[in-house]
């Protein structure tokens, strides 16, 4: 497929160079821009996955180039740097994710002031998170990774809310303290991989090879234990597990709409992605030694953040602990270490990713009609506004789990996992189901159901261009509910491979 990947992952960023040659003054051109450079990857995206071979586990369409190349690094070691790009049955569902939420983003966003600017940093961030999940190389992810940083800073701090000053620094200090993590434990995998393969390489495969290989007293299992121990920790940093969850919220509340789409639907699954390809593709061993704790892990952030959840009364915190909840069932999925759990996890991820994307759009919406996003403020919306609270309701279902709909599929295969692995700590854990149909149902009684309040009668419904990331998201998430072998068949193969690594 010739450099697909390499055009996915930089027309966006050319994109935003192209934006900086246009004048401030140029009305409607800053947004026709960044919809062809998100458009133009979205499509790529389809057609690699319409060219995808499911049944193989490797990476394919693979790209890759010899980047910095240190004959003496270090003790006489070669270190090899390389631009290498790849997808196989794990990164592919990230890369849809990323180029549907992403490009309808841009879609969804309502003129503004300093538009160019906005889509200037909005298109960097892009670039970034498709590099986090097609990069093969350590050092190329991690720069990607802190593409993602800068761009999200000024995206909150300009077109923020009332605090969004402190808020950008807050979040800045979290994910910057998480790729610091993310960091050290990189360069510790890749020279210790070194002492099997004689050269310190960040190549993600060379490394998970090297790990599977190498006898006990080349690489210990302390060794591995306390790397994972510190990714493991940037992990919970970056995905806003508890204790470390603080940032999330404040996010959300004081975030353009737009960004909301983006952090919930795509930003917030790095962490998860991490997790998958670093914990359990290179470090199964010590994932599977801290099960129990990852688990524990789990099962608090599914109850905790659904309880918080319960006492919102903005629905962007609501919605952002609800967030919290679901990724709680990944890592209970991870933990379980065998197929339906580690499936599961996945499942949730990006029925996540969909569900959040869909349900901050709305949000939005209702906030640019109405001023607010406080719950008890709201009230009768689905007088003057059907579509949307229509729209809203099968949101607010497919986040509960109701079956038919991707949340439901994605919480029994992780349960399953649990339940296989630890049924105590599942069995806590179900009650996150029914504190969710408890949070998202008391809300939407009082946003959409009794009278309608003067200020908000007459308010208009759903305008067309509104539709598209409507019927998109809502298709997507029934889609996977009714037929997933859709999302199952592009992760089996490579699901299979790890499991069969840990002697699952």
């Amino acid at each position: 497929m010739g450099n697909l990947l390499t055009l996915i992952v930089f027309l966006p960023l050319l994109g935003a160079l192209i934006l900086g040659f246009v004048p401030r003054s140029a009305n409607g051109q800053p947004k026709a821009i960044a919809l062809i450079a998100t458009f133009l990857p979205l499509l790529f995206a389809f057609i690699l996955y319409g060219n995808f071979d499911s049944a193989q586990s490797g990476m394919q369409f693979s790209e890759s180039k010899e980047w910095i190349h240190i004959a003496h690094a270090f003790q006489d070691k070669e270190l090899v740097i390389g631009y290498s790009l790849g997808v196989d049955g794990l990164a592919m569902p990230f890369l849809l994710l990323t180029a549907l939420v992403t490009f309808l983003g841009v879609l969804a966003t309502k003129s503004m002031q300093r538009a160019k600017e906005f889509f200037i940093w909005y298109l960097i961030l892009v670039t970034g998170l498709y590099g986090c999940f097609l990069a093969q190389d350590l050092f190329l992810f991690f720069l990607f990774l802190e593409m993602t940083l800068v761009p999200m800073y000024f995206l909150i701090g300009i077109w923020g809310g009332d605090r969004k000053g402190q808020v950008a620094t807050k979040f800045l200090i979290y994910r910057g303290l998480a790729s610091v993590g993310i960091l050290v434990s990189f360069v510790a995998l890749a020279f210790k991989a070194a002492v099997v393969t004689g050269t310190i390489t960040m190549d993600m495969t060379s490394i998970a090879q090297a790990f599977a290989k190498a006898p006990a007293d080349a690489i210990t299992a302390g060794f591995k234990h306390g790397i994972f121990l510190v990714l493991f920790l940037a992990i919970l940093i970056e995905e806003a597990f508890f204790p470390f969850h603080t940032w999330l919220p404040d996010t959300h509340e004081q975030s353009p709409s737009t960004i909301s789409m983006v952090v919930g639907g795509v930003l917030m699954k790095i962490g998860a992605y991490v997790l998958f390809r670093i914990g359990v593709g290179i470090l199964p061993d010590a994932v599977k030694y801290y099960a129990t704790v990852i688990a524990v892990i789990g099962v608090i952030n599914i109850v905790y953040a659904a309880l918080v959840a319960m006492v919102q009364k903005d629905w962007r915190r609501l919605l952002a602990f609800s967030a919290i909840s679901h990724m709680g069932v990944v890592l209970l999925g991870v933990a379980a270490m065998n197929q339906e759990g580690l499936q599961g996890g996945i499942f949730m991820t990006i029925s996540s990713g969909l569900l959040s994307g869909l349900l901050f759009f709305l949000i939005g919406a209702v906030r640019e009609r109405t001023g607010t996003t406080i719950i008890n403020a709201l009230g009768g919306l689905s007088k003057p506004m059907p579509v949307l609270a229509g729209f809203l309701l099968a949101a607010a279902l497919g986040s509960l789990g109701l079956p038919g709909m991707s949340g439901f599929i994605s919480e029994i295969l992780a349960f399953m996992g649990g339940f296989a692995a630890f049924p105590g700590l599942s069995a806590v854990g179900t009650l996150g189901i029914i504190f969710a149909a408890v949070y998202l149902l008391w809300a939407m009684q009082r946003t959409t159901y009794g009278p309608t309040t003067a200020q908000l009668e007459g308010l208009s419904d759903a305008r067309a261009i509104e539709y598209v990331p409507m019927v998109v998201f809502v298709a997507l998430i029934i889609l996977i509910g009714v037929y997933p072998s859709i999302l199952g068949d592009l992760v089996n193969h490579t699901i299979s491979s790890y499991v069969t690594r840990i002697g699952g």
